[in-house]
């Protein structure tokens, strides 16, 4: 028993280690009048199931929540807020996924019984939150499982300047989350205090946090893989 722990322990390990940063994303962009719900990487999209979006919260300029329609159509997802929003987030589960020798399946683990894995099957969480006007309550978490919650307003900010921002997983600060450009670029990995400095650019900004969580005794995945948003523009 303690040896096939110590098995499974390792395999994870050596996953955690060797994960790619190739990982799709999960962020919200307006167009116009309407908000986006994008899929991918920040220089290509991917079409996705809406059906994946299980819920999205909106916030008015005081921090309140408003309501909020989720537009599904075939391979994407528009929101409309019912008022004016200031904030925005969403939570999307994107799955199970497994890796075989035949390259990745939307699948659980016990789906995949027979085929030859060679990754730890995971189950991928993704977070998005958009700031659209500021106020002071999103110094604080608005409740997502992973949330990046920045220390102060970053539309006083201009490129080139560094935003300070707090990891957040269940409500408490994150050690160690990695931090990334929605160009998988690595920026940073927050400190004890869950915190970590960004750098802004000018236009539309993608900061991501990312965190593994193994699981054991669970018949459809070994990790939980949780990855989550912020976006705002700095003009």
């Amino acid at each position: 028993m303690v040896k096939k722990a110590l098995v499974f322990c390792v395999f994870v390990l050596i996953f955690i280690l060797s994960i790619k940063v190739s990982a799709h994303d999960v962020w919200i962009e307006k167009k116009g009048n309407e908000f986006v719900v994008l899929y991918g990487h920040r220089d290509k999209q991917d079409p996705y199931d809406p059906s994946k979006i299980k819920e999205v919260m909106a916030y008015d300029s005081n921090g309140n929540p408003i309501t909020v329609e989720v537009i599904r159509q075939k391979d994407t997802a528009l929101l409309s807020p019912k008022g004016k929003a200031s904030a925005i987030t969403l939570f999307f589960d994107n799955g199970y996924w497994v890796k075989t020798t035949d390259g990745w399946k939307n699948i659980s683990k016990r789906d995949a019984k027979g085929m030859q894995l060679v990754e730890p099957a995971r189950h991928s969480l993704k977070y998005a939150k958009i700031l659209i006007q500021w106020a002071e309550r999103y110094t604080k978490p608005l409740g997502m499982k992973l949330e990046i919650v920045p220390t102060k307003n970053p539309f006083l900010l201009k490129k080139g300047e560094y935003l300070l921002v707090t990891v957040f997983y269940e409500g408490k600060p994150l050690e160690g989350a990695k931090i990334e450009t929605g160009y998988h670029k690595e920026l940073a990995k927050t400190d004890k205090n869950g915190m970590a400095s960004v750098p802004v650019e000018s236009g539309i900004n993608v900061i991501v946090a990312k965190h593994l969580v193994p699981i054991k005794d669970n018949p459809n995945a070994d990790i939980i893989s949780l990855s989550s948003t912020l976006t705002f523009e700095v003009r």
